[in-house]
């Protein structure tokens, strides 16, 4: 029973356009890669590292993308912006009738992916993600919460590179 619906789903997708890949990443064919350290422009100076093993991460869960250190195609990240700005604002006011702070933060950040392979041109996209974190009385409670928010960001952005940028290379 479960077959028999199974290929009635997969002729209807066929049919609307759609084909079911046995590649997590559309690609055709077996990709063997190297992914330097992603390259930082912003102030952060540990981001580079992070981002780069988040990616890795991604593509080693792949049956058919191989990570290398000599490949024939390369997949490069650089980190182009890192921002922290003010969120919400809290109720209080001062004598002026200003908030005078931000009950939250939103960290975003931006990375320029360009994967190149010996035989096809070079593909270039540019990511952006960011994410929400509170402000605590607490200073070191507030550092954990923008940690935990970057962390999510690296790993929102790692998603986005390894589902997005390999399809039809």
């Amino acid at each position: 029973m479960k077959h028999a619906a199974l290929m009635g789903l997969s002729l209807l997708l066929a049919g609307c356009g759609y084909t079911l890949s046995s590649s997590p990443y559309g690609l055709m064919e077996p990709l063997t890669l190297s992914v330097p350290v992603a390259a930082n422009q912003s102030r952060y100076g540990d981001l580079g590292p992070r981002l780069t093993r988040e990616v890795i991460g991604r593509l080693d869960s792949s049956s058919n993308v191989t990570v290398r250190e000599e490949a024939p195609a390369t997949l490069r990240l650089t980190i182009t912006r890192v921002s922290i700005s003010g969120g919400a604002w809290i109720p209080d006011r001062n004598e002026y009738d200003l908030p005078t702070a931000s009950a939250s933060r939103v960290i975003s950040l931006s990375v320029m992916a360009v994967l190149e392979k010996e035989d096809a041109p070079a593909k270039r996209q540019a990511f952006t993600g960011y994410h929400t974190f509170y402000i605590n009385e607490d200073e070191n409670q507030t550092r954990v919460l923008e940690e935990e928010a970057l962390t999510w960001v690296l790993a929102d952005l790692a998603q986005k590179i390894t589902q997005s940028l390999f399809s039809e290379f």
